[in-house]
């Protein structure tokens, strides 16, 4: 088997068969195809990537960091410690250092714990009406636009790539979840000055692609950053094994015809936004979801 473009002999092949060499050329030219295509980023705009120490966060990061003189834009790295539930260890950091250090990347470390000031964050678990994901993906999100915010990032990158935006789709879809379901786009633009723009370099990308441009790199990776409380036992990945085996190009028509659409839901409304009366971030509620946990965790420990 040979390579497309070269014709040398293929390492890999996905969708089409590659060299190494080319393919991570393929890759890196698709991701700046998006760049280009939804404007993720401008100018000399500062974005901060979210990196858990994973094959696509890592990839998110080290793609950026081969495009950012073309885009001309600073780029930095924050790694978010939320080992109280096993999910990284010391181990995890030490891989993001490391990427970071050997390019000469600005990192940042924090944690659930030390930035939301709460002893006993595993509490805010127990006590939270959320599924435990529910409830980890509200503390993500509140301290990655916080910290982005409060250090003048234009924009927050995340290594969100096709597999997952397809399976967010249905699985929101499926349960009525419109509002969610448009924002799975290449770029969630600022709605609020308090909310900092996110982008989705990956995508256009397969996760078994993260996983070979990361080997082809020869990026570490932390093989510790899988949550425990995970199960790869999910019935969308079954249905999309199946559909990969009749149309492989199904994943990628699919996100990239729904990066085109706008989908509502039939009843769905304009929320009203404001202030939390306590944080002071953006909520539609008088006290946000993070802040009325906290009320609660406070009134069960009195």
């Amino acid at each position: 088997m040979r390579c497309v473009v070269c014709k040398k002999e293929a390492e890999i092949k996905i969708l089409a068969p590659f060299c190494s060499q080319c393919f991570i050329t393929h890759y890196q030219r698709r991701v700046e195809r998006v760049i280009k295509r939804w404007q993720l980023i401008s100018k000399n705009e500062r974005i901060l990537v979210c990196v858990s120490g994973g094959k696509d966060s890592l990839s998110c990061a080290e793609v950026l960091y081969q495009l950012k003189d073309r885009f001309q834009f600073e780029l930095a790295v924050l790694h978010l410690d939320v080992n109280f539930f096993r999910c990284a260890n010391e181990r995890t950091k030490k891989v993001v250092e490391k990427f970071c250090t050997e390019r000469n990347i600005p990192f940042y470390f924090t944690s659930f714990k030390e930035y939301l000031h709460i002893e006993k964050i595993e509490k805010i678990f127990e006590i939270s009406p959320r599924p435990r994901c529910g409830t980890c993906g509200l503390l993500k999100r509140y301290i990655f636009n916080k910290f982005a915010r409060e250090n003048n990032f234009a924009k927050i990158a995340t290594g969100h790539c096709a597999d997952d935006i397809i399976k967010f789709f249905f699985k929101n879809f499926e349960s009525g979840y419109f509002d969610w379901t448009d924002k799975l786009k290449p770029l969630t633009p600022s709605f609020h000055p308090k909310v900092v723009a996110r982008i989705r370099p990956l995508y256009l990308c397969l996760e078994i692609e993260n996983y070979a441009y990361i080997k082809f790199k020869n990026i570490e990776i932390a093989t510790c950053s899988l949550c425990s409380y995970f199960t790869r036992k999910d019935k969308w990945d079954e249905i999309f094994r199946f559909i990969d085996e009749k149309r492989p190009q199904f994943k990628l028509n699919f996100v990239r015809n729904l990066a085109e659409v706008e989908i509502k839901g039939r009843n769905q409304k304009e929320k009203e936004l404001k202030e939390c009366e306590i944080c002071g971030e953006i909520t539609d509620r008088d006290i946000c979801a993070l802040c009325n946990l906290k009320l609660k965790l406070t009134k069960k420990n009195n």
